[in-house]
Order: C-alpha cells, then structure tokens, then sequence
C-alpha cells in the first residue's frame, strides 16, 4: 500500500505478509509520532530549539520506514540543526512543513486503512446484527 504521502512496501517487505505486525506500526506511528511533533512545537515555541534533536531523532525512523521522503526532510534538517547548536536557522518554517506532512500522511494513511478493511471483508468490521463468537449466542 502507498500513496504520494507514504510508501509501505519496506515495511511489507521486512514483515513478509505479516499484517497484523504492519497494522501494529502503523497504529503506534499514529499514535507517537503526533506525540513528538507535538513536542517539538511547545519547546520550539519556548526558545529550547536546541533540545529538539532527541525528539526528532526518535520520530526519523518510523517516518523513514512508512516511506514518508518530504516529512522525513524536515524532520532530519531539524535534528542536524537542533544538534550543531550553532543557529536555530529555519526550524520554525519545517516544524510547519513537517506538521502539514504528517497531517497529509496521516489522512491518507486513514483512508487506505479503512478502504482495505472494508474491501477484505466487504461489511463493517462490527455488525450488530450478527452475534459475537465471543458472547456464546448462536443463530437460530
């Protein structure tokens, strides 16, 4: 799966048709790397622009294996930057192209994720018409 945002096929590769371990990066991708971008504008907003390269450096590889090339960009200038110290040069403007990335990413991401979902089963992944396996009710 991939789109002009992101880029799953190292992912598929590495795994090897595992997924349930894809789906487990994607959904701690979405959930931490927010997080850290997040981060990254409150200290850049307080002055601290040289404390952001950890930040930066934990995010650069699940970007690097989601194939996401103009986030992972910014991402790599903000932690050269942030670590050499010398000036905090343009971190203001790829913390915003970095936000617009990630937020294009993550829409797109969303949408492929729940197309593919429906097309495997073609029905809702919850149908309340049908009993759970796990409830113990059988049809009648």
């Amino acid at each position: 799966m991939s789109s002009v945002h992101y880029n799953l096929d190292y992912l598929q590769q590495v795994f090897q048709g595992n997924d349930a371990m894809v789906r487990r990066i994607l959904d701690s991708f979405e959930e931490q790397v927010p997080c850290y971008l997040d981060e990254m504008e409150a200290r850049w907003s307080r002055g601290e622009w040289r404390d952001l390269h950890p930040l930066a450096h934990k995010a650069r590889s699940s970007i690097s294996m989601l194939g996401m090339q103009p986030l992972l960009d910014d991402i790599l200038h903000i932690e050269r930057t942030s670590r050499n110290g010398d000036h905090e040069g343009d971190i203001g403007a790829r913390l915003g192209s970095a936000r617009r990335s990630l937020s294009l990413a993550l829409e797109a991401l969303r949408r492929d994720r729940a197309g593919q979902t429906l097309s495997r089963t073609d029905r809702p992944a919850f149908s309340p018409s049908r009993p759970s396996r796990k409830s113990g009710l059988r049809r009648a």
